[in-house]
């Protein structure tokens, strides 16, 4: 005996609930790739590497599980199956569960994440631009999306290796005043610049160079990256909560339509 009713439509919502899961799998996915490819998110990765990939991972592995519950519970609500219904309860209670950690660990580890990233951009910009090739690629494209130049300024470059491969002690090596450093072509505003330019340390920086520091610009975006996060899994997770409570009233009204066709 099909059900009717009240119990129908909750059959049908369910159905609908499931595809919505299925697409916010998709979107956990797709953000959990652009966090691991977008040098936005890849420059907080140098220091504490392990950290990073640990919420990656998790929102990775509560996208594919999304996608796996989200086929289920369609199954289970159309087939009318008590023993799918009952697993797609488990499965979705394990999302939830695992979504809540993933808040959890953002929220918790936020300070920690910033003066990890103001670290990390200055680390950068003083010992890995133009020794390592990719943290030097991916800062070129920081500082050009967000218009920026150094960790808190084009002076930053100074007492860098990228002027001084040889220093040891950074921020030391312009004995005078006027002695000149470069910055980066990726410092110009638009495309005014096709190699590095040339700065006087007691100067003014040349108006077509950048003047912010990124270290602010990256916390900004990733404070906005990470509000809106938060948001996406706490509305995801009102409706796997509401999802719960469905399922188990469809369960019970199968196992009561079964018990009364025995």
């Amino acid at each position: 005996m099909a059900l009717t009713g009240c119990y129908a439509f909750m059959k049908h919502v369910v159905t609908l609930l499931n595809v919505f899961y299925l697409s916010c799998g998709l979107l956990l996915m797709l953000l959990a790739i652009w966090m691991w490819v977008d040098p936005m998110f890849s420059i907080s990765m140098a220091q504490d590497e392990a950290s990073y990939y640990t919420g990656v991972y998790l929102i990775l592995f509560v996208g594919v599980l999304l996608l796996i519950v989200g086929f289920l519970g369609c199954a289970a609500a159309i087939s009318e199956s008590q023993f799918s219904l009952v697993l797609y309860f488990c499965l979705l209670l394990t999302v939830l569960v695992a979504q809540i950690s993933a808040a959890v660990w953002i929220y918790a580890n936020n300070d920690k994440l910033e003066d990890l990233l103001r670290y990390t951009v200055k680390t950068t910009v003083q010992s890995e631009y133009s020794v390592i090739e990719s943290r030097t690629e991916t800062f070129d494209a920081i500082q050009s999306g967000l218009e920026c130049c150094g960790a808190s300024g084009p002076s930053d470059w100074a007492g860098s290796k990228y002027n001084n491969p040889q220093t040891e002690s950074l921020g030391l090596a312009l004995s005078s005043p006027e002695q000149s450093y470069k910055i980066p072509a990726s410092c110009c505003r638009g495309d005014k610049c096709s190699s590095a330019q040339t700065a006087v340390a007691s100067g003014p920086i040349p108006e077509f160079i950048y003047s912010e520091g990124c270290t602010e610009k990256i916390l900004y975006t990733s404070r906005k990256s990470m509000i809106i996060l938060l948001v996406i899994l706490v509305a995801i997770g009102s409706v796997e909560f509401f999802g719960l409570v469905l399922a188990l009233i469809l369960c019970c009204a199968i196992r009561a339509v079964n018990t009364y066709k025995n």
